[in-house]
C-alpha cells in the first residue's frame, strides 16, 4: 500500500488517480475533518501546471464550475491608497477558492481512503517500507511513503536535512465576512479581485472570496524569534503608521483571530537524492513564497506526474519515484527563481517600483493588448 501523508489538495489528488488505477492507497491527515479549519484564500489555475493536472485527473470541468467570475482582476495601490495599476483580468488565470478545490478532490474519493485525525508523530524505516506512529498512539505500516504534508514535512527528514529558511517577512492573516454590508470601505479598497499594496519592506495583500468574503495578509518584517508571535490589531496599525487612513480601517476591523504565517522557503534548485520508496510533493518538496502564484498549481502537477509514473510501473516504485523527482526538479527551479525574484521586488526599499514595471510589462504582452 502507498501511504500519503497530508490531505491538502495534492495528497487527495494523487490518491484519487492511484485509486482509479486500482492501486491501494491511504491518506493520513492531521485535521479532524474536511471542515476543521480555513484552508487559505483564492488561488489561480495556471496554464502550464494546474490546468493540465486537473484535466489529466478528469476534474477540470468540475473545478471550472467553482471559479469566482471576475476574481482575476488586480489592483495595485501605493501606501496612501492611490491606484498605481489596474487590470480587470481576461479569464486566462481563473481564481478558485482553495477550500472549494480541496473539497472537490476529497469528495471524489471513496470514504475511508482519507483517515482524518491521524497526525503522524514519528516515521521509522522498516525493511523496504515504513512504520508510522500516530498522535493517538496507534501505528501504521506502509510499503511506500509520499510526503504531501507541507512546509514542515515529517517525511522530508527521511531524504534531506533541508528545512525552510525564514524569509524575514511574516504574513498576518485577516478575514472579513459580509463585506458589502459590513465592510464597504474594505470592499472598495480591494475591488473585485486581488489587491497589492507594497511599500518600503512591508505590504497589504487581499483577495475576494465567494460568499461576499475577503481574506487579507499584512506583511511585516519581524525577527524569526517573533515571527509566530500573537499580534494585536493595535500593533498592526502601528506597523503601518504613515499609510493612508483606508488601510488603518482595514487593519483595525478584521474578524476573528490574527494568524501569523512566517514565509519560509527551501533553497532554490537544491533537491534530495532519490532513495527507495519515499518521495515528496508540493510544499514538502519545494515550498516557496506565494509571489509566483504557483504553489498549489505545482503541487497538483507533482501529484499527477507521480501518479502517472507509479501507474506506469507499479512493481518498481523506487524507479517511478526517481523518474518523477527528476521531472519535478526540472520543472520547479524556474518557479523557485521567479518566486524569489518577485518576493525581493515586493519587499525592496523602493517597492513597488520594480513589481509595478513587471505587472505593466506582463499586461502589455497579454493577447489582444
Amino acid at each position: 500500500m502507498i501511504t500519503i501523508i497530508g490531505a491538502g489538495v495534492a495528497g487527495p489528488l494523487l490518491a484519487y488517480m492511484l485509486h482509479r488505477a486500482g492501486i491501494a492507497v491511504c491518506v493520513l491527515e492531521a485535521d479532524a475533518s474536511l471542515d476543521s479549519r480555513h484552508q487559505g484564500g483564492m488561488l489561480n489555475l495556471n496554464e502550464g501546471t494546474g490546468k493540465p493536472a486537473l484535466r489529466a485527473a478528469g476534474l477540470f470541468e468540475a473545478a471550472m464550475a467553482l471559479v469566482l467570475p471576475g476574481a482575476d482582476a488586480t489592483l495595485m495601490r501605493d501606501e496612501k491608497g492611490h491606484v498605481l495599476y489596474q487590470d480587470e483580468g481576461d479569464g486566462s488565470r481563473p481564481e478558485i477558492d482553495r477550500g472549494a478545490l480541496r473539497r472537490l478532490v476529497v469528495e471524489a474519493l471513496p470514504a475511508g481512503i482519507i483517515r482524518w485525525n491521524s497526525r503522524v508523530t514519528s516515521i521509522e524505516p522498516q525493511g523496504t517500507g515504513f512504520h508510522l506512529t500516530l498522535g493517538d498512539g496507534s501505528t501504521h505500516v506502509g510499503e511506500a511513503l509520499v510526503g504531501a504534508d507541507g512546509a514542515w514535512s515529517k517525511v522530508r527528514p527521511l531524504l534531506t536535512a533541508q528545512k525552510p529558511l525564514y524569509s524575514g517577512i511574516t504574513f498576518v492573516e485577516l478575514r472579513y465576512r459580509n463585506v458589502s454590508q459590513q465592510y464597504p470601505a474594505v470592499k472598495a479598497l480591494v475591488g473585485n479581485g486581488s489587491l497589492f499594496a507594497l511599500s518600503k519592506g512591508r505590504g497589504i495583500m487581499a483577495h475576494c472570496e465567494p460568499g461576499d468574503k475577503i481574506s487579507a495578509y499584512a506583511a511585516i518584517p519581524v525577527p524569526e524569534a517573533q515571527s509566530r508571535a500573537a499580534f494585536t490589531r493595535d500593533e498592526l496599525v502601528e506597523c503601518f503608521r504613515g499609510w493612508g487612513e483606508c488601510y488603518r480601517e482595514m487593519l483595525a476591523k478584521s474578524e476573528g483571530p490574527l494568524i501569523a504565517r512566517p514565509v519560509g522557503v527551501l533553497p532554490t534548485g537544491e533537491f534530495w537524492s532519490a532513495e527507495g520508496n519515499v518521495t515528496l510533493i508540493g510544499d514538502a518538496a519545494h515550498v516557496m513564497s506565494p509571489f509566483a502564484g504557483e504553489g498549489v498549481n505545482l503541487a497538483m502537477a507533482d501529484a499527477v506526474d507521480l501518479a502517472q509514473a507509479i501507474i506506469a510501473q507499479p512493481a518498481s516504485l523506487a524507479v517511478a519515484f526517481r523518474q518523477y523527482q527528476e521531472a519535478m526538479a526540472a520543472r520547479t527551479v524556474h518557479f523557485q527563481q521567479e518566486s524569489a525574484a518577485n518576493f525581493a521586488m515586493g519587499f525592496a526599499a523602493d517597492a513597488p517600483r520594480e513589481l509595478l514595471a513587471l505587472f505593466t510589462g506582463l499586461a502589455s504582452q497579454a493577447p489582444g493588448r
